[in-house]
């Protein structure tokens, strides 16, 4: 057999176990994984299931007195917190703020700094 046909036999064996090694290898974990994963839930709850955030804020008002708390609307957490004057702020976002849920501090910190901004409401 000459010299140029023993390269390509073994060049074209070497790039088909180099293919399909890395492929098989692959399926493989993703066939276990994937039976082992639904194994243990059913189907519907798999369907329905969402991240939970990390954490969640919202504003409570009392007296013209903003506080921000840990936790869902409607829930009473931990105040992160409290004394902001929000007597300067329009009726409108007085009405909303305390139904609004922020996913981060940094979420809440960039509401307060755009009505607290006196451009965007002289208009």
């Amino acid at each position: 057999m000459s010299r140029w046909k023993i390269m390509s036999i073994v060049l074209t064996l070497g790039l088909g176990i180099g293919c399909i090694v890395p492929t098989v290898t692959a399926w493989w974990y993703d066939k276990n994984y994937t039976e082992s994963t639904l194994k243990d839930l059913d189907g519907e709850s798999v369907l329905t299931r969402e991240a939970p955030p990390k954490d969640i804020y919202h504003f409570g008002l009392e007296q013209g007195i903003l506080s921000v708390i840990e936790g869902k609307l409607g829930t009473s957490g931990k105040v992160i917190v409290t004394g902001l004057n929000v007597e300067a702020w329009p009726n409108e976002i007085l009405q909303m703020a305390p139904n609004v849920e922020f996913y981060s501090l940094d979420e809440v910190q960039s509401f307060i700094d755009t009505v607290n901004e006196p451009e965007l409401w002289q208009e």
